[in-house]
């Protein structure tokens, strides 16, 4: 067989093999455990490498120094948490309320790093503008998918054709870190609730919910 002829291995967007993307997941995992425990600014790569059980040049390999690492690992996380695929296949609004509520109620029961996380990253994009152009950009790409969904609940005149759909798309997914700030906050916080209410504002039934 011609050396043309044998398939070339996969490669990340750095160009590596797959052993490569395998070690920069570990990285960013690791490096968004400790954001999410001992908070943006005291994380070490050295840290890092321990947690991810490899070595410290493994850092600066696959990674153009620590801030990029970490902007890197929230991004991942987050994505991983919410994949757009299934975010952008709900087929109405009612059903991302419903989504909403379900990740809202894993996220206050269980209390995962995630949350922490978000937190770290939102008080960091106030100062480092690479994170908060791809917090930016991926917000924007979530509720673009938001749209759609509205629009398609409004040519089948579910939700009212009246209501921008941009401004309700923003409306909703700004809902669940809202919420979810003011749950943690405050325990009394009604979750369920809160999601009716915007339910019957929008105009949607509420026998949809779990």
């Amino acid at each position: 067989m011609n050396k043309s002829d044998e398939q070339e291995p996969v490669r990340d967007a750095s160009g590596r093999g797959p052993g490569s993307r395998a070690t920069r997941e570990k990285l960013m995992a690791a490096a968004a455990e400790l954001i999410a425990e001992v908070g943006w600014g005291r994380v070490t790569t050295r840290a890092v490498a321990e947690r991810a059980g490899l070595p410290l040049g493994s850092v600066s390999y696959h990674f153009r120094g620590k801030q990029e690492l970490l902007v890197e690992a929230c991004t991942n996380a987050f994505s991983d948490a919410v994949p757009f695929e299934e975010f952008a296949a709900v087929a109405g609004v009612s059903d991302l309320i419903d989504m909403i509520g379900a990740q809202l109620g894993h996220e206050l029961e269980t209390t995962p790093a995630l949350t922490r996380l978000m937190f770290e990253a939102m008080r960091e994009a106030e100062r480092d503008e690479m994170l908060r152009e791809r917090l930016g950009a991926m917000i924007n790409e979530y509720r673009q998918a938001v749209v759609q969904a509205v629009r398609a609940d409004q040519q089948r005149h579910v939700v009212p054709a009246t209501v921008s759909a941009e401004g309700i798309a923003t409306l909703v997914t700004a809902l669940g870190d809202g919420l979810l700030l003011h749950a943690l906050l405050d325990p009394g916080t009604r979750v369920t609730d809160t999601l009716d209410a915007l339910r019957a504002l929008l105009g949607l039934s509420t026998g949809s919910r779990p």
